[in-house]
């Protein structure tokens, strides 16, 4: 999340702003980031920043699962106890998204 920190502030400072107001993050989710504690951590890390009180809005990415038995993606928005493919029911999967974690946009005055 620091790096959120210091991305918004590069932003705000490269554009002239002079308040961060809002950071949009896609989440995946299998990026292990607990959406839950985002903003509170943001809040304690931008306290006495121009971040300070920012709004942190969370896209949520679903985990795509590709079966390396029949090929068919598989998409799942929930974490699971375990993950099966939707077409033939195979365990055998590989994670091809989900697991990112990405500023989508800044916005500054």
């Amino acid at each position: 999340m620091t790096d959120v920190l210091d991305t918004a502030l590069r932003a705000a400072e490269q554009n002239g702003g002079r308040k961060v107001t809002k950071i949009t993050l896609k989440i995946g989710l299998m990026s292990g980031v607990m959406p839950a504690y985002v903003q509170s951590f943001f809040d304690v890390i931008s306290k006495d920043t121009i971040a300070a009180g920012a709004e942190i809005t969370i896209v949520r990415d679903p985990a795509v699962f590709v079966c390396r038995k029949c090929g068919v993606k598989t998409a799942y928005t929930e974490l699971g106890p375990e993950y099966l493919c939707q077409s033939c029911g195979s365990r055998a999967l590989r994670l091809s998204s989900g697991y990112g974690f990405q500023i989508v946009s800044v916005g500054i005055l």
